[in-house]
């Protein structure tokens, strides 16, 4: 019976290590996509972004990244797939058997896009 006590102990106290550690984890995923994008479209530090969604990807480990970048005239929807470990970023549009997942996700019906230019896939982007 003492045995059995102790090893539910043992794994109420993983579980709740694994919880502590999650909401970091997301805190560093939305992080990451944020400096993504603003390395990626060379956006100044105080252009503001904000977080609309994250949800899992299509991608396996990964999940995508939902962010509005907001201007003065307009607030441009940009998607960003991030691995569940927060070290890698994918900033383009994804096509699943011939659709564009992407912008299924950035909930738009026509392309908006960051000056497109300044999306250098050439860049490397940022690991946090």
């Amino acid at each position: 019976m003492t045995k059995v006590f102790i090893g539910m102990m043992g794994l109420l106290s993983i579980s709740l290590l694994l919880s502590l550690n999650h909401p970091s984890r997301e805190s560093n995923m939305v992080q990451l996509a944020i400096q993504t994008v603003k390395v990626q479209a060379d956006l100044s530090e105080e252009t503001e972004i904000k977080l609309v969604e994250k949800r899992e990807s299509p991608i396996p480990d990964f999940y995508m990244v939902k962010l509005l970048v907001v201007k003065k005239d307009r607030e441009i929807p940009v998607v960003v797939y991030v691995d569940r470990f927060a070290e890698k970023a994918i900033v383009g549009t994804l096509f699943i058997r011939g659709e564009n997942t992407t912008l299924e996700g950035a909930g738009g019906s026509k392309t908006s896009n960051l000056d497109s230019e300044k999306l250098d896939p050439g860049k490397t982007s940022l690991s946090y």
